[in-house]
Formats: C-alpha cells, sequence, structure tokens
C-alpha cells in the first residue's frame, strides 16, 4: 500500500508528536508499505529552521526507508499564539502546492493539529481523489479556550471549530489518542463507526529500567542525589508555580536534587524563578536530544509535574506518561482526570489534585522514603507499558485502519 503521512512535525524535529510520527512511519514502512513523508523544514522546539535546509523552498530526502518531501514554512521562536498561527498558515499553503505533485498514494494519514495541517491534507486528499484518515491527537480550537488566548463567543473561535469539524467529517476514518478525544469528534459530527481509540506506544527496547545513567549525570552535573525530574515542553497547560513551590520546600534535604528538562513557552518564568536564589537544590537542563531521553529518565528517581485546573486538562493524557512508565519511574503528579486513572489503574505512582501543593510535597517525601512502594510502582510501571503500549500492536491498529479507508472510494 501506498501512504502518505502529512504532518507538521517529524524527525529530526524533537517532541512527542516528531517521535510518535516517525516511529509510526518507520514501522509502517518495514512492514512492505511505500510511506511518503509531507512536513515541514526542521525547526522546533528552537524555532528556528535548521541551517541545512535554510533557503529551501522544498526539499527531498530519504531516510531509512522513508521518502521525506520537506516544504517551507515561516519558523518563529516566539510563543505568541499569533505568530505561531502565522507560521503554521504558511506551511499550510507550502505543502498543498507541493502535494499536488506526490505520486498518487492508497491513502493518506493526516495528523490533525494544527488545524492548517489537516486543511492542507484535506486540500490534496481532494485534488488527488484519495481518502484519508485523521489522526487526532488533541482538543482543538478548545485548547484557545484554555490557555485563554479566545473566548467561545470569538468569531475567529467559531471559525477554528467549523474548520476543524470539516476535516473530521472529510474523513473516511478518524483515530485519537485516548477514549474522550473519541468521545469529542462523536459529539461533534456523529458517525462513531469511523472513530477509533489507539493508543500512544513506546519504543519499549530504548524505553525501560535499568539503564547505565552514570554518564548523563555527569555531562550535566547531577551529582549523586536522588533526581525528581520533570521531562517536557514547558507548555502552558503546565502549572510552574505549583511545581516551583514544591521543590523550594526540599531545599533543606541534601540527598534531593529537582531536575527540569525541556524548554518552551514558559522558560523565561522558570528561569526567572531560578535566578531567584530559593532553589538551591533546583537545576535547569534545557532541551535534551531524545537520543539521550531514555537516560534522562533512568537517571530519574522519580518523575512530576503539576498541571493547570482547566477541565480540558481532565481529559488529556500527556505523552511523558508512556516514558515515565517503559522507564519503571514512579510518578508523582498534580492531576486529576484520565491521568489520575491511569495512573492508579497501573499501580504506577502517586496523583493529588490540581493545584495541591502540599499533597504533591507529601506524595514525593513518600516515594523518597519509601523505597518498597517506590521499587513496586516501578515494576508495575513497566508491566503495564508492555501490556498496552507496544509499537507493534499501535502499528497494526493504524494499518488496519488505512487498509479500510484505501477501500473507499
Amino acid at each position: 500500500m501506498r501512504i502518505l503521512l502529512v504532518t507538521h512535525y517529524f524527525e529530526p524535529d524533537s517532541g512527542a508528536a516528531a517521535v510518535r510520527l516517525t516511529r509510526l512511519a518507520k514501522f509502517l514502512s518495514q512492514r512492505g508499505h511505500e510511506v511518503t513523508v509531507l512536513t515541514t523544514m526542521p525547526h522546533y522546539p528552537a524555532g528556528r529552521i535548521d541551517d541545512a535546509y535554510k533557503g529551501r523552498w522544498t526539499i527531498t530526502e530519504d531516510r531509512d526507508g522513508l521518502h521525506v518531501i520537506r516544504a517551507w514554512l515561516w519558523a518563529t521562536p516566539s510563543s505568541s499564539i499569533s505568530r505561531r498561527l502565522i507560521s503554521q498558515l504558511s506551511f499550510m499553503f507550502s505543502a498543498a502546492l507541493r502535494g499536488l505533485r506526490i505520486q498518487r498514494p492508497d491513502a493518506i494519514l493526516i495528523e490533525a493539529q494544527p488545524v492548517f495541517t489537516s486543511l492542507a491534507g484535506l486540500f490534496i486528499s481532494r485534488m488527488l481523489r484519495v481518502p484519508y484518515v485523521l489522526n487526532v491527537s488533541d482538543f482543538w480550537p478548545e485548547y484557545l479556550l484554555a490557555v485563554g488566548a479566545l473566548k467561545e463567543s470569538s468569531p475567529i473561535y467559531r471559525l477554528f471549530y467549523w474548520l476543524v469539524n470539516l476535516t473530521f467529517r472529510g474523513a473516511a476514518q478518524i483515530t485519537t489518542l485516548y477514549p474522550p478525544l473519541s468521545e469529542n469528534v462523536v459529539s461533534r459530527i456523529g458517525q462513531a463507526e469511523k472513530v477509533h481509540t489507539i493508543y500512544n506506544a513506546v519504543d519499549l527496547q530504548r524505553f525501560r529500567p535499568g539503564l547505565d545513567a552514570s554518564a548523563f549525570r555527569q555531562r550535566h552535573n547531577l551529582g549523586d542525589e536522588k533526581l525528581v525530574t520533570f521531562i517536557g515542553t514547558f507548555g502552558t497547560h503546565i502549572d510552574f508555580e505549583t511545581m516551583l513551590d514544591v521543590a523550594a520546600y526540599f531545599n533543606q534535604r541534601s540527598d534531593v536534587r529537582f531536575v527540569f528538562i525541556g524548554t518552551g513557552g514558559q522558560r523565561e518564568k522558570v528561569a526567572e524563578r531560578l535566578a531567584q536564589g530559593n532553589l538551591s537544590n533546583s537545576h535547569w537542563i534545557g532541551w535534551t536530544d531524545h537520543a539521550d531521553m531514555p537516560l534522562a529518565w533512568s537517571a530519574s528517581y522519580i518523575a512530576f509535574w503539576a498541571i493547570h485546573d482547566h477541565e480540558l486538562y481532565r481529559n488529556i493524557l500527556q505523552s511523558k506518561t508512556y516514558e515515565a512508565m517503559a522507564s519503571g519511574t514512579p510518578m508523582a503528579i498534580a492531576v486529576e482526570g484520565i491521568t489520575t486513572d491511569i495512573i492508579g489503574r497501573s499501580n504506577s505512582g502517586l496523583t493529588v489534585p490540581f493545584k495541591d501543593t502540599n499533597g504533591l510535597i507529601a506524595a514525593i517525601t513518600r516515594l523518597l522514603d519509601d523505597e518498597n512502594l517506590r521499587v513496586q510502582f516501578a515494576q508495575s510501571a513497566r508491566a503495564y507499558a508492555e501490556a498496552n503500549f507496544d509499537p507493534e500492536k499501535v502499528a497494526d491498529a493504524y494499518e488496519s485502519v488505512l487498509k479500510t479507508a484505501a477501500r473507499k472510494p
């Protein structure tokens, strides 16, 4: 089967979406499918196009058996939503034009976010007369309400909502990353028969317990303390105020160090707080290449994070959960909703309500001081990942959906 993947994020970009889609494309290729990827010039998360790709309108390359076509976009390092939307729009136009010169596939797989990438994929689908599968990974445009960028009464929000529904209705099949997303799609357009939940996967060979992280510790001057880590994008949904208050509480414990690995829209807030001098036990590494992520998780004694209190965030499963489980890293999280359900079901950590600083302090203290409990959570987390997040099973599910779509006129 000839498959065209249309996505805003792909390797060598970092981030959860790039990793997830690159892995899926390679698995489909290894199964004998002819996979073409239409994507952007590498630019994420720095917001700047890599030097090797600058000044090019389009470029074609082969990566591990994949035919990768890159189209220009206007990249920006700004965290401003308006600038990011302009960047996404620029790729929509360049991808739509470049897509018309692609050999006609049997089916198209479109990563739904950003919506402008969906629209480019929809246009290509119509012009080439090929059915498409829409892969929905986030609540959009509801996300713009959650971060306060738009109000529900805004004409722009209503336009975005209509455009998203347009891409939903046009899809031959729809896949989502977890059940609340599927429920959201069905509530908007009906057609439950074409909506499928396929959980994310994680590379169980790369992310596993027992890796030797001593070189990683030494490279980043992390010492011998027990590391309580946050690993991921500094997105607007992350409650850094609560997390940094928690880290400050542990200043007097010489056996503990808090480590923040990542960057993103809140990096300045984190940097300002760390510069105040009352977080002597906290360390910010910045963005780490994905090749080093297994070592970062292996070095972690406990993974922790906190999410802002919003109804939307109750229905989002953080992608870092998959890697933490596969690595056997117990979690302490201030969150409610689907993540709480999965952490409880898998017996892989402790959760407390949104904004519960004292509860998160107590959860981390318990894991620091009760080694038997921490080991139990670590073993249960790995077992759950092996049973539920196997990439081969995920590839099976996507392959089946794509074959179903390809049979539709």
